[in-house]
């Protein structure tokens, strides 16, 4: 098998797994967090679902981009 193929798939099956990992943050965080205020005077489930969600996420994803993904030529090789 091409080892294009591998890489590819490696990318999409992370790819996958970081989107519903944060899928559940979101929702952990969202439903299950209380009413207080937090650090920056938003109710602290808004704080953790909607801001700090996704800017561990985007470091996240920074990461893994940085370290995992691979820049492949996708020209027919011979």
């Amino acid at each position: 098998m091409d080892t294009r193929y591998k890489q590819a798939n490696k990318e999409a099956i992370l790819s996958l797994l970081v989107t519903v990992i944060y899928l559940i943050a979101w929702v952990v965080t969202a439903y299950n967090i209380g009413n207080e205020s937090g650090i920056l005077g938003f109710p602290m489930w808004f704080e953790l679902s909607c801001i700090m969600s996704p800017l561990s996420f985007i470091l996240l994803c920074w990461v893994i981009v940085k370290f995992q993904f691979k820049n492949i030529s996708l020209e027919q090789t011979k």
